[in-house]
């Protein structure tokens, strides 16, 4: 665990002042017009390679199921700094989490996924595009609802949210995180039974909560909007 803070910790300062620099170079008319493109693009590729591998942990010890999540589909706003916080990035509306479930020792009933919001905010930044892939057990994260609701997508998705893992039978979740409104800090609650007991286990990023922005109306931004 001290490993992976200390880990974060550095990705964080490195993109913080990779985000400092992209941010001088693009007011700078000593800079060719190419290079401030071409570095945020790099600080975007970095983040997300970094991101992906701090997302993967075990569960606290006593539960009985494992998972891992990776981001995919992603777009990302670039954030500028404020006095709270460094220059930053967070997923537009529209990526997908695929989360992976197994229970590596015995059989376990996953009974429920709820999205818990941790916050919500005016969504700001600018826009840098990404690609994505094709979903598996598929649901849409409805983050603007009240409470936040999946909602199955796919014949692959029963409408009732009960599958069954076990050490040679995982299960894979792709959620399609959806806002028109807000940006949200968000985490997930898997539900599981295993024999006579029952538990929750928090699904976030490395312990930090899930990120995720609204896109503003095509060609504009949210600072074009206010």
């Amino acid at each position: 665990m001290r490993r992976v803070r200390a880990r974060g910790r550095a990705v964080a300062a490195s993109l913080a002042v990779g985000a400092v620099a992209t941010a001088v170079l693009w007011v700078s008319d000593l800079a060719p017009g190419w290079l401030a493109p071409v570095l945020s693009a790099v600080v975007t590729a970095a983040l997300v390679e970094e991101t992906v591998r701090l997302q993967r942990r075990r569960t606290p010890r006593g539960d009985p199921v494992d998972f891992h999540v990776e981001l995919s589909d992603v777009s990302y706003f670039h954030v500028p700094g404020t006095a709270g916080e460094p220059p930053h990035v967070v997923p537009a509306s529209g990526h997908t989490v695929r989360l992976y479930v197994t229970a590596p020792e015995r059989t376990v009933v996953l009974a429920g996924l709820r999205v818990v919001v941790v916050e919500r905010r005016a969504p700001c930044g600018v826009l840098s595009p990404h690609a994505g892939i094709l979903p598996v057990r598929a649901y849409t994260v409805l983050l603007d609802e009240d409470p936040p609701r999946l909602e199955p997508r796919g014949e692959d998705t029963p409408a009732t949210f009960s599958y069954t893992v076990g050490p040679d039978d995982p299960e894979t979740f792709e959620l399609r995180v959806e806002t028109e409104r807000w940006q949200v800090a968000w985490e997930l609650e898997l539900d599981w039974v295993c024999g006579r007991r029952t538990g929750t286990v928090r699904v976030d990023l490395a312990g930090r909560p899930f990120r995720t922005a609204a896109r503003p109306p095509r060609g504009l931004s949210w600072e074009d909007l206010a």
